[in-house]
């Protein structure tokens, strides 16, 4: 992966054009909790089979506390079956997440670190393909309904640690969830937020600077890279954190496009120079990420996103384009090379279409569901 620097200079100076990548692989993926997995897994397969995406890491949004129709790894192993070879289940979005939320880091036993130590250990036996959705910070969006919770907790808590050290022990990866605060600072006045969100916002920085050294085996992705509800994460943040932590990839997320620099496509969802030369100086670092939640339906985005996958690896020449396609996520969460689909996928194709052009796709949610630029959404 040393050479991918080199080779996308190279490509570049030729211009040279590039053919679509084989395959996607989508590795930050959810069910909807009120569809139920059963119902929602059939539509993320369907959903897989028209954007040419051949593998996903399937998992549960990060929960607080256990709610009604929450699910986690031992509700999704089901689908790991029925789909060998398509769908790898991550684990601890619910269980472990929530034990994190409820133990404040001062209360933090060696009982609770035993307990916390036998869920972790147990998911990573069973095959779980990441540790995740974990959520450090998360702030609850009005796109996602009055109920989707706020969360925050210290970066460096001590299960978080934990978590981190048993990461390296069983090469199995984090999936993170920290919306940053650099700073403290006030929570911008917009809309997409709800009032579970508190007006002030806490520094967050430092501590996921302290998780990232805790320990540098750990390989950990935060997710959600090229949309952001604070605008905090620039190009030139990640860059600096990626150049000092090498065990921090980032799973992108570019659901949207628009002038803010938190954004990594533009107003025609074409990718940013500046998003392009942050991915070419880290080629092997990033992976594709939607945040998608199948059988929504009006929450979220829709399925143009996954259009914008293709946009966005095919603005990359190879092999970079495969790397962020499916290679970097195939070395990074373990998974096997993905079996042929049959007839090949053109992806790039697929992105150059006119929308008139487009058929038989769930269109845009309500613009009064739709979450605003930049916005996550859980």
């Amino acid at each position: 992966m040393r050479l991918l620097p080199l080779l996308l200079a190279a490509a570049l100076a030729a211009g040279q054009a590039q053919a679509a990548p084989a395959y996607l692989i989508d590795t930050h993926v959810h069910i909807d909790p009120p569809v139920g997995v059963y119902n929602g897994v059939p539509a993320a397969i369907a959903s897989m089979d028209r954007f040419g995406i051949r593998q996903i890491v399937l998992m549960s949004p990060p929960q607080p506390r256990l709610r009604e129709n929450s699910y986690d790894f031992d509700a999704l192993r089901f689908a790991r079956e029925k789909y060998p070879g398509r769908i790898f289940p991550a684990a601890g979005g619910t269980t472990l997440n929530a034990m994190i939320h409820q133990t404040p880091p001062a209360a933090v036993t060696d009982a609770v670190m035993q307990k916390f130590r036998a869920e972790a250990s147990r998911l990573a036996a069973q095959g779980a393909a990441a540790f995740g959705e974990i959520a450090v910070h998360h702030l609850s969006m009005a796109g996602m309904g009055p109920n989707h919770p706020y969360e925050a907790t210290a970066a460096d808590h001590p299960l978080l640690l934990l978590l981190a050290d048993i990461a390296a022990e069983s090469g199995v990866p984090i999936d993170l969830h920290i919306d940053l605060v650099p700073q403290d600072m006030t929570l911008p006045p917009r809309p997409i937020y709800n009032p579970a969100n508190p007006a002030q916002l806490t520094e967050n920085l430092s501590g996921f600077e302290r998780l990232l050294d805790h320990n540098p085996n750990a390989k950990i992705v935060w997710a959600h890279a090229g949309t952001d509800p604070l605008g905090t994460r620039t190009p030139a943040v990640q860059r600096a954190l990626l150049t000092r932590h090498k065990n921090l990839s980032m799973s992108l997320r570019p659901a949207r496009g628009g002038p803010p620099p938190m954004l990594a496509l533009d107003e025609s969802r074409q990718l940013k120079p500046e998003w392009r030369a942050l991915i070419a100086e880290f080629p092997d670092r990033f992976v594709l990420g939607s945040d998608y939640f199948h059988g929504a339906g009006g929450r979220g985005v829709d399925e143009a996103e996954f259009e914008n996958f293709w946009r966005l690896v095919c603005a990359l020449p190879d092999p970079v384009a495969e790397a962020v396609a499916h290679g970097n996520a195939e070395r990074l969460y373990r998974l096997p090379a993905a079996a042929p689909a049959g007839a090949a996928f053109d992806g790039c194709a697929l992105a150059a279409r006119p929308a008139q052009e487009r058929s038989g796709r769930p269109g845009p949610p309500p613009a009064a569901t739709r979450p605003g630029p930049g916005m996550g959404r859980h």
